[in-house]
């Protein structure tokens, strides 16, 4: 019998009433935070991870089931078929699933792959080309003729593209990659990867790309989370970045920058369960201001953010982007 898995709660329910056929799903905010190549690891780390909010407190074991019976499926001996779709989220996910697939099946691991759901651009343009993808039960069913088995060759491929993300090094560090047609969602995710990372030029060290944003978006005025992602409209670039990462981030990154150092770059008044992002006030200190202003003096003002395998802001780590005109960012090590 085959098993079907989805890669998101976004594609299941729609795959489920189009095809009519139980299916599996492994659902995670796979563009933030830690992810390991190792599954067990993986599960543990991603439930710490998401753990840092307040409502997920109750949601822990229920969400430690969800992957369990996810990965129970990818251990069967039948046939499986995994239900996709082109946002970034559900790419890396497809990686995650070929590779933990071939830990159970390593000659074969008898997958096929549906992509479901038409590009919708968006407009103005988001961030590294993503755009908005719809998904019901007609187009479910239309890219069911479009059913396409993986090779043992194309699943070791993606497989290899996960453990490239969950390296300790960012993706596009260490000796440059030879950019092929199949290597260029790898690239992408590189670029995105990026632009958590401080950045280095001939000024000195700066904040990461989504850091000198939301920063920016502070300011003397106190104002909780949610007006600070608003404050620049439709159009602004935070809430292109919310596009990718999720507000949860948004707001957890901003109380980190409130609690980090002795000289914080945000100044907090209390947050309040549940409503955190509506109670919460920032403001932006001197600190802050000068941040933004003339840049990092050292690694440890800025506050360690996990992005897959390796971590920005790690003292221990200090990855930096090098940028080039012209050229895609590159990661070397601060010192190196």
């Amino acid at each position: 019998m085959t098993l079907h898995i989805a890669t998101s709660l976004y594609v299941r329910p729609d795959v489920r009433r189009g095809m009519r056929l139980p299916v599996a799903f492994l659902s995670d905010g796979w563009l933030m935070g830690p992810c390991a190549r190792d599954p067990e690891v993986h599960v543990r780390i991603r439930a710490d991870f998401w753990a840092f909010w307040p409502s997920s407190k109750g949601e822990r074991a229920a969400y430690t089931a969800s992957y369990r019976r996810g990965l129970k499926t990818l251990a069967a001996d039948e046939p499986i078929v995994v239900w996709s779709s082109p946002m970034w989220n559900d790419r890396v996910a497809v990686w995650a699933l070929c590779s933990f697939r071939l830990l159970y099946r390593p000659t074969q691991p008898d997958l096929s792959l549906v992509v479901v759901g038409e590009v919708v651009p968006a407009d103005p343009p988001l961030l590294f080309d993503e755009g908005y993808v719809r998904v019901n039960p007609a187009l479910v069913r239309r890219a069911w003729e479009s059913v396409r088995p993986l090779s043992a060759s194309q699943v070791r491929e993606k497989a290899r593209f996960w453990k490239k993300l969950t390296a300790p090094a960012p993706i596009l560090s260490g000796k440059p990659l030879r950019e092929t047609p199949s290597r260029k969602e790898l690239f992408e995710m590189g670029a995105y990867q990026a632009a958590f990372f401080p950045r280095l030029s001939e000024r000195g060290l700066s904040l990461s790309t989504l850091d000198a944003v939301l920063l920016g978006c502070v300011n003397e005025t106190p104002s909780s989370p949610a007006q600070i992602i608003g404050r620049e409209g439709e159009q602004g670039e935070i809430l292109k970045w919310m596009h990718l990462t999720g507000d949860i981030i948004l707001f957890e990154r901003l109380a980190q920058w409130a609690k980090h150092g002795p000289s914080p770059a945000l100044h907090a008044e209390p947050w309040q369960a549940p409503n955190g992002w509506q109670t919460a006030r920032y403001t932006l200190t001197s600190a802050g201001r000068a941040i933004l202003r003339d840049g990092l003096t050292s690694i440890h003002q800025a506050p360690p953010l996990p992005i897959w395998g390796a971590t920005a802001y790690d003292p221990e780590e200090p990855w930096v982007v090098v940028e080039e005109a012209g050229n895609r960012p590159h990661l070397r090590r601060l010192g190196a």
